[in-house]
């Protein structure tokens, strides 16, 4: 746990200090993009790869289902609150 807060730590102290380098900035966010699709791909594959979860695939589909509209549901109604709160123009 040690390692990932001094590795974040790190890492933000480097944003903080190339902040005001655009070239920088710029190539950071497309390898942030890329690294998260490697990463969704990555647990594609450890999800393919386990068996116990794809012969349950079946049974987990609606439940997931329901689990997933309802994370994003939440998520778009809490956005819309929060910004209705404060960043409403008067």
């Amino acid at each position: 746990m040690i390692a990932v807060v001094s590795i974040m730590a790190g890492g933000m102290l480097l944003g903080f200090l190339l902040k005001a380098r655009q070239r920088v900035v710029s190539a950071n966010e497309k390898l942030i993009t890329y690294a998260i699709y490697l990463l969704l791909f990555m647990m594609g594959v450890s999800i393919g790869s386990n068996d116990q979860i794809m012969n349950s695939l079946s049974s987990l589909g609606l439940l997931a289902l329901i689990v997933s509209a309802g994370a994003v549901a939440g998520s778009i109604l809490m956005g819309f609150v929060i910004f209705k709160i404060f960043f409403k123009n008067d």
